[in-house]
């Protein structure tokens, strides 16, 4: 650290500060530390700083599927020097093992929840660890839905399935309903959040006896599943059928897909921006973040 101190030209006590992300460094300051420490190899001894000031700079994130959620919070715990204990519990018995163990005392900084909504025995384990805790629930997702659907009811689609990333139990198809849809019980299918999971939704969604003239997808890389299986089927898009992805991802980018950007990954990212001010005694105020729908190739005016 004093050789970072060097020839950064600071204090080794400024070196701390800014590469653990304390206060009382300015952000240019920070940015020229973190540029010279990482030209010199240079990289803080978490245990050892754990012991000196209290910190295990480590997150524990729960959350009950995998998502752009994640990533994004994922990636910017990292980003900030924060290993992650991540817990995925996604069915009732590893949720019931971890809170029921309650594993993370003594190990942990904070806590982030995604998408969980805890009951009143869980919320109380988690207040034993003294540690600030920030949750994220998933009522963004169904603003998406509902922005989506806007969108393809506005160019006239009145025929519109649902394809769900495994995990999400709630019924989002009441969104739908509530538009003045019918929604056959076939067109609301669950599917694991990869291109082969919405390739194979295919087969369930456009072979039936009566065919939607649009998909929204809660996942990027099913909805590039769909894009691919539609056209590989000798079918078009926009034209045969129209597809909105409720995830934003690059990949759906590359490939021109109709989204709604701004609801997952973003808002996992702020919702780290949150914990760790909390973590360091400062306050936060709970923001919406805005959705943006982002109209590309992947949508048209019903036929």
């Amino acid at each position: 650290m004093s050789d970072v101190a060097k020839a950064a030209g600071v204090s080794a006590a400024t070196v701390s500060r800014a590469l653990r992300g304390e206060p009382g460094v300015s952000e240019a300051t920070r940015q020229h530390v973190s540029d010279v420490a990482r030209r010199m190899k240079y990289a803080i001894a978490r245990d050892a700083s754990s012991l000196a000031g209290g910190r295990r700079y480590a997150i524990a994130v729960l959350t009950s599927t995998v998502s752009p959620l994640l990533a994004g919070a994922e990636g910017a715990l990292r980003q900030a020097g924060y290993d992650v204990l991540l817990y995925v519990l996604g069915d009732s018995t590893s949720r019931q093992r971890f809170f029921d163990e309650n594993p993370l005392g003594r190990r942990v900084d904070g806590v982030l929840l995604l998408s969980m909504n805890l009951t009143e025995a869980e919320s109380a384990g988690l207040a034993e660890l003294a540690v600030p805790t920030i949750a994220i629930d998933d009522n963004d997702l169904r603003d998406s839905v509902r922005v989506a659907a806007e969108h393809l009811i506005a160019l006239g689609h009145r025929d519109i399935a649902l394809v769900l990333a495994d995990g999400v139990d709630e019924s989002y198809d009441e969104i739908l309903v509530q538009a003045g849809l019918d929604v056959p019980p076939e067109w609301t299918v669950w599917c694991s959040p990869t291109v082969d999971g919405g390739e194979q939704v295919v087969e369930v969604l456009l072979d039936g006896p009566r065919m939607p003239t649009a998909v929204i997808s809660s996942s990027g890389a099913a909805a590039v599943g769909i894009f691919l299986r539609v056209q590989r089927d000798g079918r078009s898009v926009p034209e045969d059928v129209s597809i909105v992805s409720l995830d934003g991802q690059e990949i759906t980018r590359v490939v021109g897909l109709t989204a709604v950007e701004g609801a997952f990954r973003e808002q996992g990212e702020h919702a780290v921006a949150d914990l760790l001010t909390l973590i360091r005694g400062g306050e936060v105020t709970p923001a919406d973040q805005p959705l943006r729908l982002i109209v590309r190739n992947s949508t048209t005016r019903v036929r």
